[in-house]
């Protein structure tokens, strides 16, 4: 018979293991690849957030681009190599997105067109965090929160996206 604390050292080892033993093995899978044209729909459901901008009503549109990714510098980058130009002017150019071991992401500073009453826009400082997921079916699934830093629209504003090859 073994003694009680034997047991219970048994015991509090075989969970670890047993869940080390159920992880995927890293090393056998295929690097992250993001390639080929895609259909990108933007305000895909509604918008959320603290800013106004949330509340603005904002038509669904879906522009084609075509992704090429690389490994070689030792982390994985996918960077937009053909399409339209965003349809906001103050976005960094090249796009890219880096691989964080499970979505594409991107950040960058650029300048949030706040809509006014009127109509004209007041372009105000922003920070926004783009992330795609790959889904089972192929498509990824995305979100973009922009943190709009000051003017008539600061706050924050969430949007979901997809991304389906064409």
């Amino acid at each position: 018979m073994a003694p009680d604390g034997l047991i219970s050292r048994i015991g509090l080892y075989a969970v670890p293991l047993a869940i080390v033993l159920s992880l995927p093995l890293v090393a056998s899978a295929d690097p992250p690849s993001w390639n080929g044209q895609y259909a990108i729909t933007f305000i895909v459901g509604p918008k959320d957030g603290t800013s106004v901008a949330a509340s603005q009503p904002e038509v669904q549109y879906t522009d084609t681009y075509t992704f090429r990714s690389s490994c070689a510098s030792g982390k994985c980058i996918a960077t937009i190599v053909g399409g339209p130009p965003p349809r906001n002017p103050t976005i960094p150019q090249p796009v890219q997105f880096t691989w964080d071991g499970s979505s594409w992401t991107q950040a960058s500073d650029f300048q949030w067109d706040c809509m006014m009453p009127d109509t004209s826009i007041q372009w105000s400082p922003a920070r926004g965090q783009t992330r795609y997921t790959p889904q089972p079916n192929g498509s990824l699934s995305g979100t973009m929160h922009t943190d709009i830093l000051s003017g008539p629209c600061q706050g924050t504003l969430d949007i979901n996206m997809t991304a389906e090859r064409v």
